[in-house]
């Protein structure tokens, strides 16, 4: 047997519980629609393909678990599975149809996989218990109605990958407080978050010269009460753009996203805040292959190259009306547009990256030209090798400092709560990382750079 036909088993009212073979791979149109004592169904590693219908109306399933062989899951396919409070898409699906999941109003959560490029219309409508949605896919649209009134909705992170947001999508998602919109969307249609009366943060990514007219989309929303966050440079645009100058509250902030990892970098020319579940610190000297770390406490000076500890998730940062001055002592830089860098040929270059499951400071990949390449608003570290004056010491220990990597080290740190406009002298650590006081003959580590003192 290799597929269980149109409507194999439709109406079968006492049919509890279903386990198919090994060899099935397609699961026919309505094959178990109606079956409304099903509670369990085991469907085998080899289905290609959920149909149109398959299991629409089976109101006692409870648990669904879809194998990594299966690419389509078809219109309705799960429609009004009232009971359904556990589904498991495995990374192979590519497309979800429309009202494949609609009403299946006892979900609290679901997460689409990477492997999703198309999810149809009306897909999750209707699913009065869902609170969460994390979407992995490539997704270019948000279709029209697509989680049209799931009135329990609190968190969904839409993909950057989107490009358009349809009608409806959104409405009346009476408990969503927050969205970021990606910085690539360029349509937001009609009514697509009316209702939304909970929201009281907008996040656009949206720059200032791709802004586009959206009629309706933020219908119902109390634009006095919800912040809307923009692009810096772009507030001026955005307060005279139909569709976003109602809001009374714009606020330019930058947006860093932090993955999965847990970590980022940024550098920033002006002073932000440190939003809610977000730590900052700098690098202040270097232990063996550990980079010392020092929390940044509430602001973030201008000027200032962090490396950011986080959730996976986007965060605003806004600018800060808090004085503050640059931190001195911090061995990690930045650049506030797309620089190429040429190290010297005493140096040696640092990005943030994981090898091993680790996340760190390793060695930056050099292009032939001797230079690499960092990102606007980015961090790189250089460290040098051993020097003497303007010359260079010879040694068959070439110390920490050209080491492939560094782990970083946040034990014993404090938060930095002030900081000195002026530079302050020099800091020399031994070779075991120890401060010194008053330096003698030997070799020491001043600012990441060892150097002899006669």
């Amino acid at each position: 047997m290799t597929s269980i036909g149109k409507s194999a088993f439709r109406n079968c009212s006492s049919l509890a519980s279903v386990k198919l073979p090994n060899s099935v791979i397609t699961i026919g149109e309505s094959a178990f629609e109606d079956c409304d004592a099903l509670t369990d169904v085991t469907i085998p590693n080899g289905v290609k393909s959920i149909g149109y219908a398959a299991f629409q109306y089976c109101i006692a399933l409870e648990k669904v678990t879809i194998p990594e062989s299966v690419t389509i899951i078809d219109t309705y396919a799960f429609r009004s599975c009232n009971n359904l409070t556990d589904v498991n898409i495995s990374n192979g699906v590519i497309s979800i149809g429309a009202s494949a999941f609609s009403s299946c109003i006892s979900l609290v959560s679901i997460e689409i996989p990477s492997s999703v490029t198309s999810i149809a219309n009306n897909a999750f409508t209707n699913y009065y218990d869902l609170e969460e949605v994390v979407i992995l896919g490539k997704l270019e649209r948000i279709e029209s109605k697509l989680f049209y009134d799931c009135r329990k909705l609190k968190n969904i992170i839409i993909p950057s990958s989107v490009k358009s947001i349809g009608d409806y999508a959104f409405y009346s998602c009476g408990n969503l407080t927050n969205i970021t919109i990606p910085a690539g969307v360029t349509s937001i249609e009609n009514h697509a978050f009316q209702r939304c009366n909970a929201l009281t943060t907008i996040v656009s990514e949206i720059p200032a010269d791709k802004l586009f007219v959206t009629h309706y989309a933020f219908d119902g929303i109390n634009k006095t009460n919800c912040t809307l966050y923009v692009p810096v440079g772009a507030k001026s645009t955005y307060q005279s753009t139909d569709g976003w100058k109602d809001f009374t509250n714009i606020v330019e902030s930058y947006v860093l996203t932090v993955s999965a990892a847990g970590y980022a970098t940024m550098y920033l020319d002006k002073a932000v805040e440190i939003p809610a579940g977000v730590e900052a610190y700098i690098a202040n000297r270097v232990e063996g292959d550990r980079l010392k770390m020092q929390a940044i406490k509430d602001v973030i000076p201008a000027n200032t190259a962090v490396i950011i500890k986080a959730k996976e998730g986007n965060y605003s940062f806004t600018e800060s009306v808090e004085a503050s001055e640059a931190v001195s002592n911090n061995l990690l830089c930045g650049t506030l547009t797309d620089t190429y860098i040429k190290p010297a040929s005493t140096q040696t270059a640092y990005v943030l990256s994981m090898i091993d499951g680790i996340v760190g400071m390793y060695r930056a990949k050099l292009m032939a030209d001797g230079t690499f390449k960092n990102n606007a608003n980015r961090v790189y570290m250089l460290l040098s090798d051993i020097s003497v004056g303007e010359g260079n010491l010879d040694t068959s220990d070439p110390g920490a400092q050209l080491s492939n990597g560094y782990r970083f080290d946040f034990s014993g740190t404090t938060a930095i709560e002030r900081i000195e406009s002026e530079q302050s002298e020099a800091v020399y650590y031994d070779l075991s990382g120890r401060q010194v006081e008053n330096p003698k003959r030997g070799i020491y580590i001043v600012n990441g750079k060892k150097v002899l003192v006669k």
